[in-house]
C-alpha cells in the first residue's frame, strides 16, 4: 500500500468494481464519491475511520453494471482526520480510497 491508500494492483478485484473518483479531496462538508459496478452484485459503500470502525453506509443494495454517484456529508460529531471509503461487493472488499475532512 503507498501512502494515499493505494494497493498494488495485484492486491485488488478491480474486475468486480473500482471507485473512480472522490472529490473534493480534502473536503470540509460534502464528498462526492464515483465508483462503477462490473456485474450484478450487492454492494455496500461504507466510510471507516482510521481504527477500522465502520461511520458511515453510504450505498447499500444489489447494483447492476453501471457507474454511480454516491455523496457523503460527515454527521457533526465526527472529528477532523483521514477516513476510508470501502466498496464492497459480495462482502468482498474490492476497493477503497483514502480521503481527510477539516471543518
Amino acid at each position: 500500500m503507498d501512502g494515499d491508500g493505494t494497493l498494488g494492483t495485484t492486491d485488488l478485484h478491480i474486475d468486480k468494481g473500482i471507485i473512480y473518483h472522490s472529490s473534493p479531496n480534502p473536503f470540509t462538508s460534502s464528498l462526492t464519491i464515483n465508483y462503477g459496478i462490473f456485474h450484478t452484485a450487492a454492494i455496500s459503500l461504507m466510510v471507516f475511520d482510521m481504527q477500522g470502525k465502520q461511520v458511515a453506509i453510504l450505498e447499500q443494495r444489489i447494483l447492476t453494471p453501471e457507474k454511480y454517484e454516491a455523496s457523503w456529508t460527515p454527521d457533526a460529531q465526527l472529528p477532523n482526520g483521514q477516513y476510508f471509503i470501502a466498496l464492497k461487493i459480495n462482502e468482498l472488499q474490492v476497493h477503497y480510497v483514502k480521503v481527510q475532512f477539516t471543518r
